[in-house]
């Protein structure tokens, strides 16, 4: 959600530059540093008093060691730890930091290999494929021999309108395909298409754009109920995983008057309690510093980032970073009830008007690691699903996504002169990469000297 596909570079060209986008700009960082500095504030001289008295502050190494223990005593191979939680919970959704992201998803293949997964969990929902698409999932599911064109439309129908290729996903899909030949009917598994309808052949304007947008206000609600329905409301013992991402994944997150942010997982937590968990993988994290209105010359995108002033930061300023690090940087599970972790300061994608005082804690019950941050990588793409057949459509829906001089300029910066060539050069498959925006995040060991938070 966070990431926007097609013309990769479209906002720095039109401004006659090209800069990486996930660097945040000299403004933004400002804007961090001074949110950090209230936070820290308020946790020193309103929260902490509450919780440790008059206490001293802990020095930088004890905080660490404290973290160091904590992995310790309680962290647990992340398969296992997510087989136990399959057995006090129906449903957990997999918060991937970033759809891009690559390790979640080879994680996620893992947990499909896995006996004790085949033997529990019957559902596999995706937030990032619409309902309208449901027929395409499950004609390549039941395909012989496997027919991987099948998902095509699925993947190409996506929110943005400019086709959802991370190879990611169609690698999932392969192992779901491949899992089921050799399981019995009854533990087959099933993928699960959770998002809002698409019909991008009723889209004929940008005026069509904007009120297919405006629908989407609701989309956690429709995550919501469709696995809710396809769960039968936790009645039949069926057990599944929802893969989201941040912004759909929260438990209770509250705004500046105490009201929760109605995210997907905020509907499960507040109306099922119990019946799920929240499991974030580690990653940078996103904040949101300020909503900012768009000018003219940015196109408007179905993720909205360009409506707000955003960087990419480290949890807890890098104190986990340096604790995994202590850990052996080995892959690990967490969970956050009732540990330093837990009580570390929430920082999200609602921090420019989420209520002071709150801890990740409150937006996940758990958080597994599996690499250092500078190790994690990017999905790579799969050119082929941009078929002959769907480049005109591509094009048609371009058209409608971009004014035409904004169209024009993002043809030429290309380095051709139409909009088939542009095509062409544009939406082909890469390899994996380092994942972008872990460029951006801060030094590793800010947080000795941000103080304050645990």
């Amino acid at each position: 959600d966070t990431t926007v596909s097609g013309a990769r570079t479209f906002a720095s060209t039109l401004r006659g530059r090209v800069t990486n986008r996930f660097r945040p700009t000299a403004r933004a960082a400002m804007e961090l540093r001074i949110m950090r500095m209230y936070r820290t504030i308020i946790w020193t001289f309103v929260f902490m008093p509450l919780t440790v008295g008059c206490a001293d502050e802990p020095s930088p190494e004890d905080r660490l060691q404290a973290h160091i223990e904590v992995l310790a005593n309680e962290g647990r191979p992340p398969v296992e730890f997510v087989l136990e939680l399959l057995q006090e919970h129906d449903l957990i959704l997999f918060d991937d930091a970033n759809h891009s992201a690559l390790e979640p998803f080879e994680f996620y293949r893992e947990l499909v290999r896995t006996p004790g997964f085949q033997e529990k969990v019957k559902y596999i929902f995706l937030e990032a494929v619409s309902m309208s698409e449901q027929e395409g999932l499950d004609a390549y599911l039941s395909s012989e021999p496997e027919d991987v064109s099948l998902l095509y439309t699925a993947f190409q129908n996506d929110f943005s309108g400019e086709g959802w290729s991370y190879q990611s996903y169609y690698d999932l899909m392969h192992e779901v395909w491949e899992a089921n030949r050799s399981l019995p009917e009854q533990y087959r598994l099933e993928v699960v298409a959770a998002n809002a309808p698409v019909y991008w052949s009723a889209i004929e304007s940008p005026k069509d754009i904007e009120l297919f947008r405006a629908g989407l206000s609701s989309a956690d609600y429709t995550q919501y109920r469709t696995i809710l329905s396809r769960l039968e409301r936790f009645a039949d013992g069926h057990k599944g995983i929802y893969l989201t991402n941040t912004r759909h994944a929260y438990k209770d997150i509250r705004d500046v008057g105490g009201i929760p942010f109605l995210n997907a997982g905020t509907f499960f937590y507040l109306r099922h309690p119990g019946k799920t968990a929240s499991v974030r993988f580690h990653n940078v994290v996103l904040n949101v510093l300020r909503e900012r209105p768009p000018t003219t010359d940015v196109r408007r995108t179905t993720a909205g980032m360009e409506s707000f002033s955003y960087s990419w930061g480290r949890v807890a300023d890098g104190l986990w970073d340096e604790a995994f690090a202590a850990h052996g940087n080995s892959p690990v599970a967490l969970s956050l009830h009732g540990n330093v972790f837990g009580e570390a300061p929430y920082e999200g994608n609602h921090m420019h008007h989420a209520a002071p005082g709150q801890t990740m804690l409150d937006a996940n019950d758990a958080v597994i690691f599996l690499a250092p941050l500078e190790d994690l990588h990017r999905s790579g793409k799969n050119g082929a699903m941009y078929t002959a057949s769907f480049k005109p459509e591509l094009a048609r829906r371009l058209e409608l996504l971009y004014t035409p001089e904004q169209l024009r300029l993002v043809i030429e910066s290309a380095g051709v002169s139409a909009i088939e060539a542009y095509i062409d050069a544009t939406y082909v498959s890469e390899p994996p990469t380092p994942l972008p925006q872990v460029r951006a995040a801060e030094p590793i060991d800010t947080w000795r000297s941000s103080g304050g938070a645990p």
